[in-house]
This record gives C-alpha cells, structure tokens and sequence, in this order.
C-alpha cells in the first residue's frame, strides 16, 4: 500500500476509534492512550495525526456536526409539521449521541484551551443552533411573542437531556417513540391545559 493511503487509513481508523470512545467514555475519560491502543497503533503515531487530544476532539465534532446539519436540514426542507420535523430531529440525534449533547461539549470544553472551548461552541452553534433555529422560522405556527427561534432552537436542545438519561434503557422502538412525542407535545405546548 502506498504510503498516502497508509496515512488516510490510519487517519480514518484514528477518527473512527476515538469517535467511539469519546460517545461512550467522554471526553474526560477518553485518553489518547486508549484510543491509541484501541486503534492498533502507538500514541506517537496518533500525535502525528493530531498533535492533541483537543484537535481529534473537534474534528470527531466537525464531523459528527457536519453530518447532523445536513440531516436537519433535509429536514426542515421537507412539509412536514413542526411537531414531526422535531421529532425526526431527535431520532437524528440519538442516533448519535448517548448523552446530553450541551452537557457533553459543555463538559469537554471545560478541560480545553480557550481557542479550542471557542471552536466546540461555533460547531453548537452552526451544526446544531442554527439548523434547528431555521426549522422554527420555517413553520407555518408563529411563536409566542417573547420567544424568539434561537430560544426556541436552544430550549429544544436542552430539553433533550431528559431523554438521554432514560431513551437508551428503553427496551421497545414504541417506548422511546411515545417518550419522544410526549417531549415534545411538552416542549412545543408545555404542561398546562
């Protein structure tokens, strides 16, 4: 094998493994000696990939980033009703994520370098915020006078993490559906009648 496709298969086992064990360990619990060992190489090999930890860590989120927004928004291009284009928007994350998404780039940022914290936030923000912002404006409903879409977009996103402690320990397709539609009547109606 040539020496360039050494190194993209390498680079691509690297991303591949540490995306794994950054979902399920985190951030914090995810060295690059574990994911050195995890990808049959050593920790050298992988510094020269990624000089850090923290760069590997964005990339994974570019990557995982890049192909949520582009779901969310082949969401939002279809007529659907809000309800339901949120609904196929949570499926979409869960997917991917086994935990809260704001408490999983929160928490990383927090042991990160100020420029690489910022980097974390412009990826919530650009594939996640503003995709999901855009399906607010797009609906047809508009929302209350004080709640503006980026609000709308962020308490949908926070109001997630009542789903990741329970939705992977649900046994059935039809539980973790029903528990997804009552979030989201909440999130979209709230709790009075």
């Amino acid at each position: 094998m040539k020496k360039e496709k050494v190194f993209e298969v390498t680079h691509q086992s690297i991303l591949e493994t540490a995306k794994a064990l950054f979902l399920e360990n985190g951030y914090r619990n995810t060295s690059t000696r574990d994911i050195a060992k995890a990808a049959n190489i050593t920790q050298p090999a992988l510094y020269y990939h990624f000089s850090t930890k923290e760069l590997l860590f964005i990339e994974i989120n570019k990557q995982i980033g890049s192909q949520l927004k582009n779901d969310i928004e082949q969401i939002e291009k279809s007529p659907d009703s809000l309800e339901n284009q949120l609904i196929k928007c949570t499926n979409a994350l869960l997917s991917v994520y086994h935990r809260d998404i704001f408490s999983f780039i929160h928490q990383s940022a927090a042991e990160m370098e100020q420029d690489n914290k910022q980097q974390l936030f412009y990826i919530l923000n650009d594939y996640y915020l503003e995709p999901i912002q855009a399906i607010f404006e797009s609906n047809q409903n508009p929302l209350s006078n004080k709640i503006t879409s980026r609000k709308a977009a962020q308490f949908y996103l926070m109001s997630l993490s009542l789903l990741f402690s329970t939705i992977h320990q649900l046994s059935t397709e039809k539980e973790r559906s029903e528990q997804i539609a009552d979030l989201m009547e909440m999130v979209l109606h709230g709790v009075l009648s």
